[in-house]
């Protein structure tokens, strides 16, 4: 087997194991967007952060299959649309103090 053969494989095997990392941090993205409260929120942080993550490992994956890009693409879409709609602060309702005056 020669040294290029040898290559191909372990990138396509790389870019296999890239898509499924992608796969399962977009997953966990989603889950936790769902779950932010607001954009303070430490789930919507790290779903920040991994939305992040997913857009730099797509830029190392050139070769990823079109169905499979497209697919992603459109999960990544999915996922900015969640963070964008995490509301900026939690609202508090304020409900005033109640006093017992005895006599």
């Amino acid at each position: 087997m020669s040294n290029d053969t040898k290559l191909a494989e372990l990138r396509t095997k790389t870019d296999r194991e890239l898509l499924v990392l992608i796969q399962r941090e977009l997953n966990r993205a989603l889950t936790l967007a769902d779950l932010a409260a607001n954009r303070e929120s430490a789930f919507y942080g790290e779903a920040e952060h991994a939305y992040r993550k997913v857009v730099k490992l797509l830029v190392k994956t050139p070769d990823m299959r079109q169905g499979d890009r497209a697919c992603i693409e459109a999960n990544v879409k999915e996922l900015r649309l969640l963070l964008e709609q995490v509301p900026a602060v939690a609202t508090v309702k304020r409900y005033p103090a109640l006093f017992a005056c005895g006599g």
